[in-house]
């Protein structure tokens, strides 16, 4: 799709972190700049480049499937540590000295 010199690759990846050739294509040349520009080698950058997307997908995956999990809420943020009852010592005291 050409328009005023300009172009649209959609990047298509599949669940298991596979690609489209139009998005493969431009991996490769986000690739060759990035290599080019901070004088590493190509094939460090592209297994880089792959191995960050590829944990990124799985990140979303795991996240469509098993749900986002909400911030998590502490007793102890509310009451303070002395405050907790951990059900050490029974509440009803039936020593001697009481």
């Amino acid at each position: 799709l050409q328009v005023e010199k300009g172009s649209f690759v959609p990047l298509v990846y599949t669940t298991s972190g596979g690609m489209g050739p139009q998005c493969e294509r431009t991996h490769k040349r986000i690739a060759e700049l990035v290599s080019y520009k901070r004088n590493e080698k190509y094939a460090d950058v592209i297994s880089h480049m792959r191995t960050r997307l590829r944990f990124s997908l799985l990140r979303s995956i795991l996240v469509a499937v098993r749900g986002a999990r909400g911030k998590r809420v502490r007793p102890w943020d509310e009451k303070g540590f002395a405050n907790i009852d951990f059900n050490l010592i029974p509440y009803v005291k039936t020593y001697e000295g009481y």
